[in-house]
């Protein structure tokens, strides 16, 4: 999961966020066209990945990893239909991770707190969402990474920070990390066997197809643990033997680490905060 906090921050943003609320009617809140405005900046700071998932992006339609700017907290009318054209709500995300996963779903710990004809993000900072937006917060505070092995192979899951978060099971940020995890399908792979399905486009036929869809996003998992398990074993052996030399030249040879750094993953191993089962 990719740090987007610098997002706000960027000396772009103030532009892009002018430029959008001048073009659009403030009072009928018609910014439908121009949601995308805040696309390429986020995409830039993601390095064209989707910020929960770290798949890599494509502008190709009705894709899994199609790049679509997600309303954190849903437009929907029972929702938040006023944060709609709030540019602090938006959020890039494949297809997947938006449309499938996520959708118009936003649970908090006691729904009775949500906020009613919130206006703007301010209005909503009461909530105790379950879940955390990477454009406001440092995923690191709340996960690390176990590389496991499944019967589908090796698998790099996200779980609960042990260091940060409490045990306790009830607690709100135990069910924030819980429910972050299960919701986008990246951990508690041997528990979870739903089975989903969505349209997706066939390129070759260039018609809709049903696919499935696991609750575990398997293949996905399974990418990133091929990505990043030599460097996890470099680490763990550089931390074991007090000596990095090793991993320095392991991260300079095929210029790894300007491949590697591009994602979140890489900041969670860096810091030893991961484990190998």
């Amino acid at each position: 999961m990719i740090d987007m906090r610098s997002y706000f921050t960027h000396r772009a943003y103030p532009c892009i966020v002018k430029e959008f609320e001048d073009a659009f009617d403030k009072d009928k809140l018609k910014c439908k066209e121009y949601w995308f405005a805040f696309k390429d900046l986020q995409s830039r700071i993601s390095h064209n990945k989707c910020p929960i998932c770290e798949v890599e992006l494509t502008d190709i339609p009705n894709k899994t990893n199609t790049a679509t700017l997600d309303h954190f907290r849903p437009k929907a009318k029972a929702m938040y239909p006023d944060l709609k054209c709030e540019p602090k709500n938006y959020i890039l995300m494949c297809s997947l991770c938006n449309n499938t996963y996520k959708n118009d779903q936003f649970p908090l710990f006691d729904e009775t707190k949500r906020t009613k004809g919130a206006k703007n993000i301010l209005d909503t900072r009461a909530e105790q969402a379950l879940l955390f937006n990477p454009t406001e917060v440092d995923p690191l505070d709340f996960l690390e990474l176990v590389f496991i092995q499944t019967q589908q192979g090796g698998i790099l899951e996200l779980k609960r920070n042990t260091n940060t978060i409490p045990k306790d099971k009830t607690s709100y940020k135990y069910q924030q990390c819980k429910i972050m995890i299960k919701m986008f399908g990246l951990g508690y792979c041997h528990k979870d066997i739903r089975l989903d399905t969505r349209n997706e486009r066939n390129l070759e036929t260039d018609e809709m197809e049903t696919i499935s869809v696991k609750a575990c996003r398997v293949d996905i998992l399974n990418k990133h643990y091929g990505i990043f398990i030599e460097l996890a074993k470099e680490v763990k052996q550089a931390i074991k033997t007090k000596n990095n030399q090793p991993l320095l030249r392991f991260l300079k040879e095929k210029n790894r680490k300007q491949d590697l750094e591009k994602y979140g993953f890489y900041r969670f191993i860096m810091k030893n905060q991961f484990s190998i089962k």
